[in-house]
């Protein structure tokens, strides 16, 4: 990654190539091996069809998976900026879910 910092008289800009690489700081979790026996959270943020869209997703992993448990949507809040708030973090905390499904794929 090429980066430059640039001193101006009011501040230092510090530029980024966009062409380059950059480093990877933080890691996504470790991926689950299955679903089966684990809890899953769906959470919405209310847009493109989500009302249909996620209870289906859910009754289809409840065929595909033995002994999953699927919290819908409309047990943690619902909305773009609701399900960025730390009422819906720490509502995903006590429910000591294994995976969260974010979102519709707007």
């Amino acid at each position: 990654m090429m980066a430059w910092t640039v001193p101006t008289e009011d501040m230092i800009l510090d530029l980024i190539d966009p062409t380059g690489s950059t480093e990877v700081e933080h890691l996504h979790a470790a991926r689950l091996p299955d679903l089966r026996g684990k809890t899953v959270a769906m959470l919405s943020d209310d847009m493109w069809q989500a009302h249909r869209m996620l209870p289906l997703l859910r009754e289809r992993l409840e065929s595909m998976y033995d002994n999953i448990r699927v919290l819908p949507e409309t047990e943690f809040p619902m909305g773009t900026q609701a399900m960025d708030s730390e009422r819906a973090v720490d509502q995903i905390i006590e429910a000591k879910v294994d995976a969260v499904i974010v979102g519709n794929a707007a």
